[in-house]
């Protein structure tokens, strides 16, 4: 890997001189809403998780032990809007399940990253970006996301090949940023963000605040 200190440090404050302070993730001041949001909005758009929340919330099935109660089918149906309804239902009811085991809600945002993260991915259905995304935006836990937009960003940059692990590229991330939860999701939504803006599948390198020193954006002006 090629992302030293120094170059993820000026990535972040590029980011945020570029789009501002993002404040995110929708519906924080309801942790157990982000938790939701977080494992409905995999493999699909926010948008379409959004549309999932909301009716959850108008249906009252926003709490633990709703979601725990309700029949599988009835869940699938609400969730539907989400992609994969099966899937996402049974995960949403196993970790309510085990949140309800475990103490409750209160319990599980009460304990540390090294005891609250392999919890969670012990529990079907919930894989690394999941957990990060919980423990960030709901627990308010220093352990920093990875996901698409991060490897095609840091890869365009030439920073990483393509095959480094998970572990690997948020390790980085980790030493070189602050151990502060809201430079970690200030960090991850900036990138979001810029993901979406100008390194989309079909970038948009005309005004991308990363075009100085982006090795791709340099190969394209190089061909034309």
């Amino acid at each position: 890997m090629n992302c030293d200190r120094d170059g993820l440090c000026h990535l972040y404050d590029r980011l945020l001189q570029a789009y501002g302070q993002q404040d995110w993730w929708p519906g924080r001041e309801n942790p157990f809403e982000v938790i939701v949001g977080a494992i409905l909005t995999q493999r699909t758009t926010w948008a379409n998780a959004a549309r999932a929340v909301e009716l959850l919330r108008h249906e009252g099935f926003l709490t633990p032990q709703a979601i725990r109660q309700v029949d599988p089918a009835q869940l699938e149906e609400l969730i539907r809007p989400a992609g994969f309804y099966r899937a996402k239902a049974a995960t949403l009811q196993g970790f309510c399940d085990w949140i309800e085991d475990t103490g409750g809600l209160a319990q599980f945002l009460s304990q540390p990253l090294a005891t609250l993260r392999p919890a969670l991915l012990s529990i079907r259905g919930i894989g690394e970006e999941t957990a990060d995304a919980i423990l960030v935006y709901a627990v308010g836990l220093p352990s920093f996301v990875i996901d698409a937009y991060t490897r095609r960003i840091l890869g365009r940059l030439g920073w990483i090949k393509g095959d480094e692990s998970y572990a690997e590229i948020q390790s980085c991330f980790t030493a070189a940023l602050p151990q502060d939860v809201h430079i970690f999701a200030e960090a991850h939504a900036l990138i979001v963000h810029h993901g979406k803006t100008h390194c989309r599948p079909q970038p948009i390198c005309e005004g991308c605040p990363l075009s100085c020193f982006c090795n791709f954006s340099s190969y394209r002006k190089e061909k034309l």
